[in-house]
Order: C-alpha cells, then structure tokens, then sequence
C-alpha cells in the first residue's frame, strides 16, 4: 500500500479464542497502512505467523495498553461490538482522550446485527448489510459509514500462493489421500441457538464414508465456552485418515477453495463460500429461534438436511448432489448481493480516511 493517512493504530484486544476476527481486521489493517495493538500472546503469535503483511504491536502489560493507545493514536478499527462503549470511558476518566471508533465487521451472517446500534462510525460490505441496517432504523444513526465489499478476497488472491501453502501444511497434508473434501463450519452458540454442533457435531464425522475426506472448522468461541465437548471430538477422531479438527485456525478462504462442498448453519463461512458457487447444504438446529424473517436467506442457495436424515446424513447428501446446479443462480445473486463488486484499496482507504474523520500524522504510528 500507499503511504500512511493517518495517526491511527487497528486495536484487536480480541482474546485468544476469537483469532477468527483476524482474518477480517487484517486486511482494514493492511488497507489503512497501520499496525495491529493486542494484549494477548496467542493473537500476536497468530498474527506473526499467519499475517506477515502487517505490522502486530504485542503489549505484554495488559494495564498499559490503553496507554499506549491514549497516546500514539486518535482513530481504533475495531472487531469488537463492545469496545467503543466498554473502552471510551476509561480512557475520557483516565487520559482526557476523546478516540474515535470505527467498527469492523467480521462476516456476514443471517444472524442479528444489534451490535451496529453501540457504534458511530463503521465499516459495511455492500447492499444486505445496508438495506438491513436501514430497516433497523440502525444506518442513520452511524455518523458515517463506508462499503467495502468482501475485501478478504483481494487480499488473498494477491498472497494466494502463501496461503495456499500454509493450508496444505497445516490442513489437507493430513489426509491419507487426495479425494473430494467436506467443510463442515458450525458456527458458536449464539442468542439464537444457531449451532448445529450439538445435533449433528458427533454423526458427521462417525457416517463419514471413506471416499471423503472432512475438515470440521470449528468456531473459536466454540472451544471457549463448551471445551468439553471440543475436546470429545478431537481426542475421539485424532487418529481418522480422512478427518481433520481445525479450533483455533484463522484461515478461511484457502479452505474454501480446496472445498467440494460446504456443511454448515449460520456461520459466516456460508456466506464466503457463496463466490465458489458449489454444492451447499444445511443443518436448522432443533433449538434454534426462528422469530426472524431474514434469519435464513442464505438457506435458499443450497439444501437443507431434515431431522429425518440425520440417521443417513451422507446418504441424504449423495442423493441430492445432483440438483445443486439449480441453485447456482441464487448463490450467485446472493454474493453479489451481499458483497457487490470488488474494491480498489487505495480509492477505498482514501474513503476511508475522508468519512471516518482519520487525522494527519504527528509521528510515525509504527514507532
């Protein structure tokens, strides 16, 4: 990129278990031209390893950071819905700094989007996100906001070849064989109960034929709040040739396109793997809350699994592999409509800077 526009370092305080939200600050990070601040060893080793083209600021004291922040910048890119309402205070009470916060989305789900209502400036894919918003009534309440589409991947293709190659050293080298691959992707427990972990987390991998091989992705937050259950599953199937566990791997996009076909709920994930345009299919989890009209548009680009198959999931797959091209246009359609087309970075960090009110440097914000 560019030369830097701004005074502002992207905060990811996120802990350890939420390195999913990487993926997505990254690229804002590498857009921006600004570092990456983060308190917690886990996320600063992640981001050394799987992020080289940005610049990650480790600070071990954990009291010190909002310090630091006080003092080397004016504007926080944020993951987090909680920071600017949890964070602005202490530092207004303890260092009479007024920072602005822009919010950064991490993914685009059928989920609930009340975290946009505790922000006043933001980031925003493309025409779901906003006609959402609108009819929340949440949009015009944003100071400001900018679309940004799916910048995670332009970002890839750029550094294709390097991701690539951690995937196939960390992911597909641990299969026996080279066959059709299955992602599985559920997404955390949510408010909503959106997870499909519990229902069928266990079947998948024990009907799993021998002609596929599986990657169960599983929700960063998922080992955090339900450990117990996490570790069942890696330590009950770490011995399986054609199955591999995947906890705290904050790659997507490289497995998706490795991937034949997608099983999934209501992660994010879906919504990625909607620019592949190939076979999908779903889990509704029994307890899930379906008050929501738009709780399950993406549900429309693929199939759902019924309860009733849950005896015979891979049978139920199998048999209807063959009308998934009919849903080709929708999934299509959907992405477009999700994401629009892809954006130039330097027109969109010069937005960036113009909306978002990032202010002239005062010194080198690497320093």
């Amino acid at each position: 990129m560019g030369t830097t526009h701004s005074n502002s370092l992207c905060l990811c305080l996120a802990p350890g278990d939420a390195v999913n939200h990487l993926d997505h600050l990254v690229v804002v990070s590498y857009i921006m031209n600004v570092p990456i601040v983060t308190d917690e060893a886990s996320v600063y080793e992640s981001l050394k390893r799987y992020y080289p083209q940005v610049k990650p600021i480790y600070i071990k004291e954990r009291q010190r950071i909002l310090e630091y922040l006080s003092e080397r910048c004016d504007t926080l890119f944020v993951s987090c819905a909680n920071y600017r309402r949890d964070v602005s205070p202490l530092l207004e009470m303890f260092f009479n700094k007024e920072m602005t916060f822009c919010y950064c989305p991490h993914g685009n789900s059928d989920k609930p989007m009340t975290q946009f209502e505790l922000q006043n400036y933001s980031l925003i894919y493309g025409d779901q996100m906003e006609d959402r918003l609108n009819e929340m009534g949440t949009l015009q309440n944003l100071e400001a906001y900018v679309r940004t589409s799916n910048i995670r991947f332009p970002f890839y293709w750029k550094y294709e070849a390097f991701y690539d190659q951690i995937a196939e050293e960390e992911v597909f080298s641990k299969f026996d064989k080279k066959q059709p691959t299955i992602l599985y992707a559920p997404t955390w427990q949510d408010m909503e109960s959106s997870s499909s972990l519990f229902d069928v987390g266990i079947p998948i991998i024990d009907q799993l034929p021998d002609q596929y091989n599986l990657i169960v992705k599983l929700h960063p937050w998922l080992q955090h709040h339900h450990a117990g259950h996490v570790h069942l599953i890696k330590e009950r199937y770490q011995d399986r040739a054609n199955v591999t566990v995947l906890t705290l791997f904050p790659l997507v996009l490289p497995l998706l396109k490795r991937s034949d076909i997608y099983l999934g709920d209501f992660s994010s994930i879906g919504y990625d793997f909607l620019y592949f345009n190939r076979p999908m299919f779903f889990f509704d989890p029994s307890e899930r809350e379906r008050s929501r009209e738009e709780s399950d548009s993406l549900h429309s680009c693929g199939v759902v699994i019924p309860e009733s198959a849950y005896q015979d999931i891979y049978g139920f797959l199998e048999s209807h592999l063959a009308q998934q091209d009919r849903y080709k246009p929708a999934r299509e359609k959907l992405y477009h409509y999700t994401f629009g087309e892809d954006r130039d970075f330097e027109e969109l960090q010069r937005e960036i800077t113009d909306k978002i009110r990032v202010r002239a440097p005062s010194s080198d914000p690497l320093s």
